[in-house]
């Protein structure tokens, strides 16, 4: 876990709402964090959606998604739904419609999530956004978790995963080589975070990544605003005094 974190703001009181109002309000939209969800589903719907759709009709099968630490399902919508900022605020702006997607999926698919908040799984799954989820901690599974998590991700052809910040040195590296001997075509969609994730644990990610996977692509981007003790913590270590930034990468599965 990096040591990072603890200048970190904490958000456990909005993550674990029964709905995803106040992470709009609260990150997406305070924080700005819904660029970020802007640039990826562009990306997505220009470069990715047409593999994608290409994959499903090669197979004869919806493809299988998977979401790691997936919070309300806001990266799972960008990729399968097209969500963009005016489908987020559309949806997410309040109780009464955050049930009510409004955009369907853009490519044959089904998808799974897990994430350690009870109520952004059990929201994502009432909506549609997950067709199945689990509540787990990557950092503390028992053995059958883990050979489940072992059969969805060589089992799966899209793996998104961000907030690595957060896990023990070893669950990330296990996650890919899990995903890394599917047999079907696969997009791993990871999500490197500056300054949270580290820069030596950004460095070996990075290594382990180009060793196991076919580079695809990288879209950077920021990441987040930074609260004012953030600020004052990241400014004078990292150089980081308004924002965290963000680094798309995609790669591709060696089958």
């Amino acid at each position: 876990m990096s040591e990072l974190l603890t200048f970190k703001q904490d958000f456990t009181d909005v993550y674990n709402n029964p709905t995803p109002v106040k992470y709009l309000q609260n990150i997406l939209r305070d924080m700005r964090m819904i660029e970020r969800c802007e640039v990826g589903s562009k990306y997505a719907e220009k470069d990715l959606v047409p593999i994608f759709r290409t994959w499903a009709t090669n197979l004869g099968k919806p493809l299988k998604f998977l979401d790691f630490m997936s919070s309300y399902g806001n990266d799972t919508l960008i990729y399968t739904n097209g969500f963009q900022k005016e489908d987020f605020e559309r949806c997410w702006g309040s109780d009464k419609t955050c049930l009510n997607l409004g955009k369907p999926r853009q490519f044959p698919v089904t998808t799974w999530a897990t994430d350690i908040s009870a109520n952004a799984i059990s929201y994502g799954i009432q909506a549609g956004i997950f067709d199945e989820g689990s509540v787990l901690d990557l950092n503390n599974l028992a053995e059958e978790e883990k050979q489940m998590l072992r059969n969805r991700c060589r089992n799966s052809n899209i793996l998104s995963i961000n907030s690595m910040g957060y896990l023990k040195d070893g669950v990330l590296e296990q996650i890919l080589g899990w995903f890394a001997e599917g047999t079907e075509p696969g997009m791993l969609i990871i999500g490197l975070s500056y300054p949270f994730n580290g820069v030596e644990r950004l460095r070996m990610w990075k290594s382990l990544l180009l060793k196991k996977f076919t580079f695809f692509n990288s879209v950077p981007c920021l990441n987040r605003r930074l609260t004012e003790l953030e600020s004052q913590k990241f400014g004078k270590l990292n150089g980081t005094w308004s924002f965290s930034y963000y680094d798309f990468w995609f790669l591709t599965r060696s089958t």
